[in-house]
């Protein structure tokens, strides 16, 4: 009964990481913010269930919003680093501190240049978005990009109290 429960609360979430970043479409403020919330939640069923089921839910929630949804640049951004980074956060954090703070910003800086790139040359983002402050433009965006993430990275830290009280009582009620 529990494998059941847990299918239909997965199921659940990855619809409503669908949800959540078809949002961009409706609110394009929210392109950066969206795909963080959705790979919390991918946290959250990691939480609850495994990481197996939360990789589930993030490669399905990656594949149909990628097929399902216009605006990509958002869908990468999820795809490339905010969908999958909750999940191996944990691992790296087991590596020596020096290694790891190089590790998680290298990691967030190539996904970041990535998804600019993909942006530009696959999705055909107009060149123009990219120099309204010249030739500062990409490295004050990717400056900032930085610090958002450091606060993103706080947030799973602090708040993993908060997780942990939500995803037990949702193991509760999948029992």
């Amino acid at each position: 009964m529990r494998k059941a429960k847990l299918t239909a609360f997965c199921g659940m979430m990855t619809a409503l990481g669908v949800v959540l970043m078809a949002f961009v479409t409706v609110i394009p403020v929210l392109m950066y913010v969206l795909p963080v919330v959705t790979g919390i939640i991918v946290l959250l069923v990691c939480d609850v269930g495994s990481k197996r089921w939360a990789w589930g839910v993030f490669f399905a929630t990656s594949v149909l919003s990628f097929v399902l949804l216009t605006d990509k640049e958002s869908v990468l951004i999820y795809i490339l680093f905010f969908g999958y980074y909750p999940l191996v956060r944990e691992r790296l954090s087991q590596l020596p501190k020096a290694v790891f703070v190089i590790l998680k910003f290298l990691m967030f800086n190539c996904a970041a240049i990535l998804t600019g790139v993909a942006g530009v040359w696959l999705f055909g983002v107009p060149k123009e978005e990219y120099s309204e402050f010249g030739k500062l433009t990409i490295p004050l965006l990717l400056g900032l990009a930085n610090v958002v993430f450091i606060l993103y990275d706080r947030i799973l830290v602090k708040y993993k109290i908060v997780f942990d009280v939500i995803s037990s009582k949702l193991r509760k009620t999948l029992r």
